[in-house]
C-alpha cells in the first residue's frame, strides 16, 4: 500500500496566517484610499461653495451702481425753511447733500445694483437693492424688491456660506475702514452742505475697494473687489437722482445758485 501525504496541522496554521494578514493589509490600503477619496470630495465640495459664493459676490460687486439719495435730515430741514420764505427754498435746496446709498459695516453690506432682466416678465426694474449680512456664522444674501429700505419691503434670502466666524467687511479708501460712509466724512458732508461758501466739497458714492475677510472650516480667506468712484459736488442738485454720480449741470454757475 502506498502511503498517503497530506498537509500538517502546523502548515495549515502558518497559512492560514500568512492569509490573515495579507487581508488586514489588503482591508488597511482599501481603508486608506477609501478616506482619501472622502477627504477629496469633501475639499472638492467646500470649493465648489466658495466658488459659488465669490462668482455671487463678483457679479454683484461688477454691476454696483453710483446710487445717491437725498438727505432725509437736510430734506426735513428745507421743509420747515419752505413755510418761511420762497427765496430760503432755493439756498436751502443747494444744500441737500446726495448720501450715497451703500452702506458698509462690520458685518454689513448693502448697496444698489443694475438688475438682471427676468424672462417670465416683459418689463422688470433696472435697478435692485442687495444686502449681505454675517450672522449666526451664516453669510446670507438679500436680495429685495424695492429700491426703498423700509418695513413693507420683501427679501429673497439665500444662504452663501454656513461655518463662518471672524468674519467683517471693510472699505477702502483708500485707507482701511470699518464703515463707509464714515463718520468723519459724513460730519464733514454735513457741516459743508450747511455751508454755502464752500464750493470744493464731494461726497464720495462709492469706496475704492470692498474687501471681506473670513474663516471657513478653519481657513483664514480673504477677497478683495475693486470699485470705480465717483465723487459728487455737494453744491450740485441733490434733488436729481444721478445713476452715474455726475450732473450735467454740475458745472453751471446758473443752475448751482438756483438748485436746478
Amino acid at each position: 500500500m502506498r502511503q498517503q501525504r497530506g498537509f500538517t496541522l502546523l502548515e495549515l496554521m502558518v497559512a492560514m496566517a500568512i492569509f490573515a494578514m495579507l487581508a488586514v493589509a489588503g482591508w488597511q490600503v482599501f481603508d486608506g484610499v477609501n478616506r482619501a477619496r472622502e477627504r477629496a470630495q469633501f475639499h472638492a465640495d467646500q470649493l465648489a461653495v466658495l466658488q459659488y459664493a465669490y462668482l455671487q459676490l463678483q457679479q454683484d460687486m461688477g454691476q454696483i451702481v453710483a446710487y445717491q439719495e437725498p438727505s432725509t435730515q437736510n430734506s426735513s430741514a428745507n421743509d420747515s425753511s419752505l413755510n418761511d420764505s420762497a427765496n430760503d427754498t432755493n439756498s436751502g435746496q443747494d444744500s441737500i447733500a446726495a448720501e450715497p446709498f451703500m452702506n458698509l459695516e462690520s458685518e454689513q453690506l448693502s448697496f444698489v445694483r443694475f438688475a438682471d432682466p427676468d424672462p417670465r416678465y416683459q418689463t422688470s426694474p433696472s435697478l435692485q437693492r442687495v444686502e449681505y449680512v454675517f450672522t449666526d456664522e451664516r453669510l446670507i444674501r438679500r436680495q429685495y424688491n424695492s429700491i426703498e429700505s423700509g418695513a413693507d419691503s420683501v427679501s429673497l434670502d439665500t444662504i452663501l456660506l454656513s461655518g463662518v466666524t471672524a468674519a467683517r467687511w471693510q472699505a477702502h479708501l483708500p485707507e482701511i475702514s470699518n464703515n463707509f460712509p464714515s463718520a468723519d466724512k459724513q460730519e464733514i458732508n454735513n457741516n459743508n452742505s450747511n455751508n454755502l461758501n464752500i464750493d470744493e466739497a464731494e461726497t464720495v458714492l462709492l469706496p475704492k475697494g470692498i474687501g471681506m475677510s473670513f474663516t471657513y472650516q478653519d481657513m483664514p480667506i480673504t477677497w478683495q473687489w475693486a470699485l470705480a468712484p465717483q465723487p459728487l459736488s455737494n453744491n450740485s442738485s441733490g434733488l436729481n437722482t444721478n445713476i452715474g454720480g455726475n450732473s450735467d449741470n454740475e458745472n453751471d454757475p446758473d443752475n448751482t445758485t438756483n438748485g436746478q
